[in-house]
């Protein structure tokens, strides 16, 4: 437990900011519902479980700035709670204000830094929502009459400082078991003596109920933590706890342990005493249990005005430097500057990791089956070798028979008497085989049989993986309702989002890389889709306009949505803006296809003033890039004054593909079906020149053919009259490249390309084929730039060299 609660500890601070990131989804998310739903107690109380937990995790690594703000706005969530202030504009507002600075917190801790901007404005706004209430409910546990008066005293009579109490004013330390007793001195180290430090606490601390953590983080620099009364586990609650007696191994003395486990406006007084043994009272060392000065000084009224973070850290970090730290223990950085390198972190369902263990078992199971048909067929070896031995043994003696025979059949013995010998002596030659013939048939069976099983629980082991693997869309899709609620209020518009499948599963990899294509298309909905209420009204429409987000999986695809029923593409407009910028002839005539494609062109846009949300063209063609190195394709469909839809079709997966497996010269590529068109066998005779380009005539479509081989410079292994044609796309475009054979299909797992061979162009990665050759993987989308240019420039030098020759031969 002390390991685990370092705030330094790396897993910690992972698991914290793994924690946290959901914590924050599920406040905005659930800030969200209460706005369209006041009367949702279910999202009120879940909101403020989340900002509980969210100031409980930031208080045990000792993010004091980030508890102290969400103890802030848990003041709001419990007024809310409680019915003191009902739920408004005003309120929602504040409340996600308040989420965008926790996630500036994590984001600054997260880079090893504190959060340094002034919170008191926010804070300030957070109270004045807030109405006059009681204090807090707690446990009805008293303090001796002593320690409280001491306290009281020491508050209300600034002027007259308190004696310090005896140790008989402090609650009794609860006596030890012998079996928890053999526990704790079993855990301490020989040089080292056990404390029980008791310490109790300031119910008047505006965050109570986490003074138990704080203690717990300051006496860690002390010793060792064995065991804490409460539970450590009840110290997390949301319940303030008068006293907790924390165990300690360490090789300071109590007034150092005293000293680290008194903080200012949380400890009233703390005494450290040795345990001596089971059920007696832990010895007294001192006379007196410390209360430190602070608390018999003169304590002003504290005011209204919160502290700024940057000074409260600024004040712990001098604490903790004047807090001695013990001997055994190594010096460690300050949580602040403390840089955590993030590491993705996957949730997984445990009947999906349950499926895995079975699978695995039925693999180990197969692996005895295989072993057993392994003997049995070493087995089988032995009976061939030995049937081949007799059987040549009978083999050389029938020839050393056949002269003596013929002897015989001369001297006069009858054919028929020679034949019965030689039957009755070589005869049994024929049946030696049947039994290993049978056995060898029903071992063959079995080993079939082991092999598909094999197949089978192979299959369904990958598409277990990749169902580890899997994550639903709804991750990124909930964070969308605050985008398009802030969007829509600063773009005057009304919007409602509709979200559809959102358990729709797809690799995680893919989910990461995401965000920000959706984001593009949902900005540009709500903004040039989306009409103002006025002109909605005025098209006769509702002035709420409806944007959906929509996911479903077709195949080994996934299909993301994005539609809203606004005004639409002008088409007239963007072949407008394509001539104005020189992106087309003006007497070129479009379709509508054509030019909803130019909309990803870069630097392409409508919007005629540049704002904070769109004007300077860098939306749409970033989307486009993005789904193409995620191996998918995006398409526009547009209606006037009906609205749009962005349709994304992307493959479940990145990590294993269907791909169709080609042979140039002696090598083998493997080509994603995902982009193959189709295939054709043609003559060599067929394909023509135009323009320098090498062309197919395709049920008269004009493909342009690329020659892999010549484009990877491999010498060509024969000279046949036939060759074949794939036929790829990529979005409009389309090109036939030339390879020498098809091999087939197969699923090829992807393994990136290391080193020098990261910027191969053409190359998207490479896999390892059945027979343990390595094929590699093309990039369809770089072929089609990459192809086209440098088949160009060698047929601009193949002519250039052939007007040389024939100059040269004139």
């Amino acid at each position: 437990m002390s390991d685990y609660l370092d705030a330094n500890n790396e897993e910690l601070l992972k698991d914290f900011f793994s924690e946290a990131e959901q914590q924050v989804e599920t406040l905005e998310s659930n800030i969200l519902v209460i706005e369209n739903d006041p009367s949702n107690h279910d999202a009120i109380d879940e909101i403020f479980r989340a900002a509980h937990t969210l100031k409980g995790g930031s208080a045990t690594v000792e993010m004091t700035e980030l508890a102290s703000f969400c103890h802030d706005v848990e003041d709001l969530l419990d007024a809310l709670r409680g019915g003191l202030v009902s739920v408004s504009e005003p309120i929602v507002d504040v409340l996600l204000s308040s989420i965008d600075t926790i996630k500036s917190m994590l984001e600054a801790r997260t880079n090893g830094s504190v959060y340094q901007e002034d919170v008191s404005p926010i804070v300030k706004k957070i109270n004045s929502f807030i109405p006059e209430k009681a204090p807090k409910k707690s446990s009805p546990v008293k303090l001796p009459s002593g320690l409280l008066g001491a306290a009281t005293a020491g508050k209300s009579a600034p002027a007259e400082p308190k004696p310090q109490p005896q140790s008989s004013g402090m609650p009794p330390v609860p006596p030890l078991s012998d079996d928890d007793y053999r526990e704790l001195k079993g855990a301490l180290p020989e040089d080292q003596k056990l404390w029980a430090v008791n310490v109790t606490f300031d119910e008047s601390n505006p965050m109570n109920s986490v003074g138990g953590i704080q203690v717990f983080a300051a006496l860690k620099n002390c010793g060792t933590v064995l065991k804490t009364v409460p539970d450590f586990e009840e110290l997390y609650e949301d319940e303030f706890h008068p006293q907790v007696v924390y165990y300690i191994a360490s090789v300071n003395e109590g007034s150092a342990l005293e000293d680290a486990a008194f903080l200012d406006d949380v400890t009233l007084a703390v005494d450290a005493q040795v345990v001596s043994g089971a059920g007696a009272e832990p010895a007294v060392v001192q006379p007196s249990a410390t209360v430190p000065e602070a608390v018999s000084e003169p304590v002003a009224e504290k005011k209204e005005e919160p502290v700024p973070p940057s000074s409260a850290a600024a004040d712990a970090e001098e604490k903790n430097d004047e807090a001695p730290v013990a001997a055994a223990q190594p010096a460690k950085k300050a949580a602040s500057a403390h840089a955590v390198s993030q590491s993705s972190i996957l949730r997984v369902d445990s009947k999906r990791v349950d499926n895995l263990m079975n699978l695995v078992s039925e693999t180990v199971i197969t692996k005895a089956a295989f072993n057993q048909n392994g003997l049995h067929m070493a087995d089988l070896q032995v009976k061939l070798q030995n049937l081949n031995m007799t059987f040549k043994e009978k083999h050389r003696r029938l020839m050393e028979s056949i002269p003596k025979y013929m002897d015989e059949l001369q001297s006069g013995v009858p054919i028929k008497e020679i034949m019965q010998r030689v039957t009755e002596e070589f005869g049994s030659v024929a049946s030696w085989f049947d039994v290993f013939e049978s056995e060898f048939k029903a071992s063959s069976t079995k080993y079939r049989s082991t092999t598909q099983n094999l197949g089978r629980i192979t299959g369904e082991l990958q598409e277990g993986v990749m169902k580890i693997r899997m994550v639903p869309i709804g991750t990124i899709f909930n964070r969308f309702p605050r985008v398009v609620r802030d969007l829509s209020r600063d773009l005057g518009r009304k919007v409602n989002l509709v979200i559809e499948g959102e358990d729709t599963e797809l690799d995680k990899t893919v989910v990461d890389d995401l965000l920000d294509p959706i984001m593009h298309c949902v900005r540009n909905s709500v903004d040039h889709g989306i009409e103002p209420p006025d002109l909605r009204i005025a098209a006769g429409k509702n002035e709420t306009g409806t944007l959906t987000l929509r996911a479903a999986n077709e195949g080994n695809m996934i299909v993301i949505d994005i539609i809203d029923d606004g005004t639409g593409i002008e088409v007239d407009r963007v072949r407008e803006k394509a001539i104005k910028k020189g992106l087309i002839s003006p007497n070129k005539i479009i379709s509508n296809q054509d030019a909803y494609n130019l909309i990803f062109l870069p630097g392409f846009s409508t919007s005629e003033k540049i704002s904070n949300v769109s004007g300077r063209g860098v939306g749409l063609d970033v989307v486009k890039t993005m789904v193409e190195k995620l191996k998918g394709t995006i398409t526009v469909t547009s209606e006037k004054g009906k609205g749009s839809k962005f349709s994304i079709r992307l493959p479940l997966t990145l990590a294993i593909i269907q791909g169709l497996l080609v042979r140039v010269g002696k090598e083998v590529y493997s080509i994603p079906v995902a982009n193959v068109i189709e295939s054709q066998r043609v003559k060599l005779d067929t394909i023509n020149t135009i323009d320098n380009y090498e062309v197919l005539n395709v049920r008269n479509e004009v493909i342009s053919i690329l020659r892999l081989g010549r484009l990877f410079n491999i010498r060509k292994t024969s000279n046949d009259e036939y060759c074949f044609i794939v036929i790829v796309g990529s979005q409009e475009k389309k090109i036939g490249v030339m390879v020498d054979a098809l091999i087939g299909e197969e699923d090829v797992v992807i393994k990136p390309l290391q080193d020098q061979f990261t910027s191969s162009p053409g190359i998207a990665g490479a896999t390892v084929l059945g027979d343990g050759s390595v094929s590699l993987i093309i990039d369809v989308n770089q072929l089609l730039e990459l192809g086209v240019k440098q088949e160009l420039d060698a047929q601009q030098v193949r002519e250039a060299e052939a007007i040389k020759s024939a100059t040269a031969r004139g």
